[in-house]
């Protein structure tokens, strides 16, 4: 073979070699790279508004929104999609009562807008029926609605943040953050026209119920308690708890307010921003459930003891006095008689023979000191370390002086009596983040079963014949314990401001709602709290099935 014929034969190896690299070339182009640079170039092509900032729901145990979240009318405008920028520059200025050149400045940037609509109103059909290309009227969720419950227990998100900073809202942060993100995306090409077959789409980025919180609360009876406190409680708080489980059905706070409009409650006088289901509260004669059990627990006495009521017993240079002290005390009564009528006088006594020492480690073993759920507002009690006067015992057992609770923590230890001295830490959420806001707490027996089963007995005494007849109803039985606390404060006219209590469950059968109501400086808890426990549970057996109120059984 000649030069000439090996020089024809290397080129047309070259070319060869060339095609086939090329050909290589373009394979991977179409077979392995086609589908991204696909997705390049309709990204270079699409135009895209965010809906809503990422955030998960808050729900009840029913998947009902506590939160309220409701439809915001909103018009959302794709300047490339409009076909005559003039008009519609001049009727959406028109609507909103903008200037015309304001409309015209947005349309001109070329970028996608959205603009709220306070109210639907009949005009803004127009935009609805697509009259005018490129604008579309469509719902945005807002997360806050008129229908919202817990609100002090939700918390809020700070305006125009992502940002919890109160309650669940804050606690949960990062987790409700994960939200599903929804986007109102456009395609259109080079000339501005939308690309047949794509046109206008909602995206969502993240699968269904991302980032969503469902609490062990059931927003039927939030809401009749809500609905309770409106009309008896203008401050104080209610917490519901369902007894064989722990889980919180209703905790709500008074006085009220609304997430969306913050800053109109931050100058106020009245504190309507604190949750007090977790503030410290001198439990008053609610304490006496802890004097008794201690008392039965240790043998010290029993129902039937009989004790002497003058109407005053002396301790020290102090003088405590029976708020029967008037008619001269209530004479001779048993152990039982005296929780019923809630006689100051037998648990000092009853006080002085456990001991401080005993006294102070059966507090802590029913939860007082401890913080029950540990939210951030959470305040975890308080109980002192000792002792060192006989005043401050006498105090003691009368939920005076060293001792301070929550009504969420007073709620856990009715929770434990109405369910056989099983303690079951109280539960707030059923579906969430792993890190669960209960923590590591497990069940535990506090009391004795015949411990439990004499504080039911005087529960029930006490609504029947005590203090607590203002719980007593024909339609469900019940029982529970009164508690009239002291602030320190008096009235003009030289009366003492109290507190007033009331922690109970029914029915008496079979327990399954414990419940503890507070009205901050309501006066006596026989009078005030009482009549407002039995007003929320004639609603809530009236109006929801039993067997809905029962625990569901693998849950």
């Amino acid at each position: 073979m000649g030069r000439l014929g090996k020089r024809i034969m290397v080129l047309a190896l070259l070319f060869t070699l060339g095609f086939s690299l090329l050909g290589l070339q373009l394979a991977r182009i179409q077979l392995w790279l086609g589908p991204e640079f696909k997705a390049r170039a309709l990204d270079q092509q699409r135009q895209t508004l965010a809906l809503n900032t990422p955030r998960g729901h808050i729900y009840d145990r029913n998947m009902v929104s506590l939160t309220g979240a409701q439809g915001q009318p909103v018009l959302v405008v794709f300047p490339p999609l409009v076909e005559d920028k003039e008009t519609v520059a001049r009727e959406l200025a028109a609507f909103l009562g903008w200037k015309g050149e304001e409309i015209s400045s947005l349309l001109d940037r070329g970028q996608a807008f959205q603009i709220e609509v306070e109210r639907l109103v009949p005009a803004l059909e127009v935009f609805a029926a697509g009259s005018f290309p490129g604008v579309f009227l469509l719902q945005k969720e807002e997360r806050y609605g008129d229908t919202a419950l817990a609100r002090h227990l939700i918390g809020y998100v700070q305006q125009g943040e992502n940002k919890g900073v109160a309650g669940l809202e804050r606690y949960y942060n990062s987790y409700l953050q994960g939200g599903r993100k929804l986007e109102l995306v456009a395609w259109v090409d080079a000339n501005g026209e939308v690309i047949p077959g794509l046109g206008l789409h909602q995206v969502a980025q993240g699968r269904a119920g991302q980032g969503d919180l469902v609490l062990t609360i059931d927003a039927r009876i939030q809401r009749i308690v809500e609905e309770v406190m409106e009309e008896r409680v203008s401050a104080g708080a209610v917490v519901v708890v369902q007894v064989q489980t722990g889980e919180i059905l209703a905790l709500a706070s008074r006085p009220n307010y609304r997430q969306d409009r913050i800053g109109e409650y931050l100058a106020r006088t009245d504190a309507c921003l604190l949750n007090r289901a977790l503030r410290n509260y001198p439990p008053g004669s609610l304490f006496k459930i802890i004097v008794l059990a201690a008392a039965l627990e240790e043998g010290l006495s029993h129902l039937e003891e009989e004790f002497s009521c003058g109407g005053s017993v002396a301790v020290g240079e102090e003088v405590f006095r029976c708020h029967q002290h008037r008619e001269g005390g209530h004479g001779l009564l048993t152990l039982g008689e005296a929780f019923a009528q809630s006689c100051n006088p037998v648990f000092i006594t009853l006080a002085q023979r456990i001991g401080s020492e005993r006294l102070l480690n059966y507090s802590r073993r029913l939860g007082i000191d401890e913080a029950v759920l540990g939210l951030p507002e959470e305040k975890e009690g308080y109980l002192a370390q000792d002792l060192p006067y006989p005043g401050d015992l006498a105090n003691l057992s009368l939920g005076q002086g060293p001792v301070l609770v929550t009504p969420l923590q007073i709620a856990q230890i009715t929770q434990a009596v109405a369910n056989g001295g099983f303690l079951k830490p109280l539960q707030l959420v059923r579906d969430g983040p792993e890190d669960k806001l209960e923590g590591e707490k497990r069940e535990r027996r506090v009391l004795s079963a015949s411990t439990a089963a004499a504080l039911h007995q005087l529960f029930q005494r006490t609504v029947e014949e005590g203090t607590g007849t203002g719980a007593a109803s024909p339609w469900f039985t019940c029982g529970g314990k009164t508690g009239t606390a002291e602030t320190g404060k008096s009235t003009g006219e030289g009366e003492l401001v109290s507190h007033a209590w009331f922690a109970g469950f029914a029915p008496l059968e079979e327990p399954l709602l414990a419940v503890v109501v507070l009205v901050e400086e309501g006066g006596s808890g026989g009078k005030v709290a009482a009549p407002i426990f039995k007003a929320i549970l004639s609603r809530v057996f009236a109006e929801i099935p039993i067997s809905e109120l029962a625990p569901v059984p693998g849950l």
